[in-house]
């Protein structure tokens, strides 16, 4: 898998402290005025924002493209409606050949990977001899779930945060938690400021799936 950060809210820092301080500055140039705060200050405030108003975080975006993750991980993943997604699409994309994932379960027992890489040639071929008679559309319908696939995404500060606090929980599926970290370290490396606002301190409570099953998520 690989997760790319394509786009970004530029100078996200000042405009969170912009949003943030709106309703209590009454100057004719407040943005530059926050701009030209020492660091010390700005560093102040964000500490402030972290532990108190969230509404402004929403302001600041990120966009991602995320590679060769499964159908499994991306069902699960749009359903936070208050990201955007657009994926790759099995209906159009012939998918002959195509990527899949192993979970580590199965990567360390060799008798379950040599019947899981049959499984997987099998479906193959049978796609291939569907796709002599249907469309892809058709077709698709043989596919597996962890077949490989593309999404992009958009995710505000405030709602990566939120679903980071599921997401990076240790009863996350490892996929799961393998892409929020990358997802995380690209934002990172653009905006270093932003690391305690994406490390969650607390979990989400577990799904009563989760709850049935210790666990799994």
């Amino acid at each position: 898998m690989k997760v790319n950060l394509v786009n970004y809210t530029q100078d996200a820092k000042d405009l969170l402290l912009f949003t943030k301080n709106t309703r209590l500055l009454n100057v004719e140039d407040a943005y530059q005025e926050i701009k030209d705060w020492p660091e010390d200050k700005k560093q102040e405030e964000l500490d402030y924002m972290l532990k108190t108003i969230k509404s402004s975080w929403e302001f600041v975006d990120y966009t991602f493209e995320i590679r060769d993750v499964t159908r499994a991980f991306t069902h699960q993943f749009v359903r936070n409606r208050l990201g955007s997604y657009a994926q790759q699409s099995q209906r159009t994309v012939d998918m002959e050949g195509f990527g899949y994932y192993t979970p580590p379960a199965i990567l360390n027992e060799p008798r379950a990977k040599e019947l899981y890489d049959d499984v997987m040639k099998e479906i193959n071929q049978a796609y291939q001899s569907l796709r002599e008679y249907v469309p892809a559309e058709d077709a698709r319908g043989v596919l597996p779930t962890n077949i490989h696939t593309n999404i992009v995404a958009k995710f505000d500060l405030r709602n990566l945060h939120e679903t980071a606090k599921s997401r990076l929980s240790p009863r996350a599926q490892g996929e799961h938690q393998e892409v929020f970290r990358m997802m995380i370290d690209e934002v990172i490396k653009v905006h270093p400021w932003a690391e305690p606002f994406l490390t969650p301190t607390e979990w989400a409570a577990p799904s009563m799936g989760n709850a049935l099953n210790p666990g799994k998520s």
